[in-house]
């Protein structure tokens, strides 16, 4: 009898111990045996995604910092999923922003300004269409009436209306005022209120005759004393934020000069110049405005220091490449033609290929290096090179000396040792690196 006992004992145990065996895993492991043996299960979505999740059950918290941060980041995704706000925080699925229209800005603007905000908003606009309509007198006393409102108003092309008129030191007045406002605002050179405002200064020297114009200077001492100068910066570091190719060089070419610059200003002259490029029947598309401004500030150039001709002919070129002939309401294509207008220059001539060709004429050239050899890529570019070579031409001995000494070079040797060695050293520091400079 108990031996009986003992084996229903055993096999009661052993039966129980077999079943145990094989009861199936809990829910959530059989889940997962599923998932990655015959494709998700339809509440797969539910398990989380910790590789660590727990085969025999256990608690759904035992994640990993970063499944917790991204479970965090979706409950708070969910939290947010009601709270857009258009124009403030992510736009919904489906909705746009809104509109842009500027008139309608431009008439929320003046609902919401005051009587003096008004009256500078119209005088501006009014001034800016007579200006582009060549209406000068007119323009300038719209701008007039906008300076006595607010004295400080950053209105630049004002200056550009005295200048044509004629009112070269109120002109320069405007010009320095402006700059000063820019440049305090933004931090930034105001390129077109400097270029104006040398061109200016050289303008009303260059009206007086020689002996009027040495008297002046030794009595006032100071041109300061009657063109209002612009203050440099602290440091030269912010000139070179300009990056506006042809505002740069341009200012370069107007600041030399008044500097009496003369390496510098010939090296600005002919950067600019290549920049206009060659004229053919098919000139390409002038979409950066480079040839445009280009040929404008030469003409500029020339024409405040006295050389009528040759500012006439870039004048020309300039006003070919307006799009629209110089009727416009972009004052960069209306300049072209209220100079000429100003100085009355139309006349029936047809516009010249290159109007500097005579820059490039090697007829009663003094000197004329020869390219070496192995420099014959360094001048790849003929326009500055013919440039270059002009401009040194044209300086005397004198200046000649002055310039190599200012680069220290040597200055002995006669003048055409001299224009060759200049000649070769500023072509050097226009980029064509020849390593054949004296």
């Amino acid at each position: 009898m108990w031996c009986s006992l003992r084996i229903t004992s055993f096999l009661t145990i052993s039966f129980v111990w077999i079943s145990a065996s094989f009861q199936p895993l809990p829910k959530p492991a059989a889940l997962w045996r599923q998932l990655h043996s015959t494709g998700a299960p339809k509440n797969a979505a539910r398990l989380p995604r910790n590789k660590h999740f727990p085969l025999h059950g256990g608690s759904r918290e035992n994640l990993s910092s970063a499944d917790r941060e991204r479970r965090d980041e979706e409950k708070r995704r969910n939290d947010r999923k009601d709270e857009v706000i258009i124009g403030r925080t992510s736009a919904r699925r489906g909705e746009s922003d809104y509109a842009l229209d500027p008139k309608a800005t431009e008439e929320e603007y003046l609902r919401q300004a005051s009587k003096e905000e008004q009256e500078v908003f119209y005088s501006t606009e009014r001034g800016m269409e007579l200006l582009n309509s060549l209406k000068l007198d007119e323009a300038e006393k719209e701008f007039d009436k906008v300076f006595t409102i607010r004295p400080n108003a950053y209105l630049w092309q004002a200056g550009i209306v005295k200048f044509y008129l004629g009112r070269i030191q109120e002109a320069a007045d405007v010009f320095a005022r402006n700059a000063r406002t820019y440049e305090t605002k933004f931090g930034q050179p105001a390129s077109e209120e400097r270029i104006w405002r040398d061109a200016c200064e050289l303008k009303f020297l260059k009206s007086m005759s020689p002996s009027k114009r040495k008297k002046l200077l030794e009595e006032t001492s100071d041109i300061a004393a009657l063109i209002k100068p612009i203050p440099d910066f602290a440091s030269d570091d912010v000139f070179s934020t300009e990056t506006r190719k042809v505002m740069k060089l341009t200012r370069d070419l107007f600041g030399a000069t008044v500097h009496s610059d003369m390496n510098n200003e010939i090296l600005a002259r002919a950067k600019l110049r290549s920049l206009c490029g060659s004229e053919d029947k098919h000139p390409t598309p002038d979409r950066k405005m480079w040839k445009l401004n280009a040929w404008f500030y030469l003409g500029l150039h020339l024409d405040v220091n006295g050389d009528v001709e040759e500012s006439k002919r870039c004048m020309k070129m300039a006003l070919k490449m307006c799009p629209s002939s110089g009727k416009s309401d972009d004052i960069v294509h209306t300049l072209p033609l209220l100079h000429m207008s100003a100085r009355d220059w139309f006349d029936d001539s047809e516009f010249d290929e290159d109007p500097m060709i005579d820059d490039y004429s090697t007829e009663d050239v003094e000197f004329a290096p020869q390219k070496p050899n192995l420099a014959s890529y360094a001048y790849a570019d003929p326009f500055i090179e013919k440039s270059i070579k002009n401009g040194v031409q044209k300086m005397k001995f004198e200046q000649l000396k002055e310039a190599l000494r200012l680069r220290g070079l040597k200055t002995v040797g006669s003048k055409q040792v001299l224009q060759e060695r200049l000649f070769y050293s500023l072509m050097d520091d226009s980029g064509f690196h020849s390593g054949f400079a004296p």
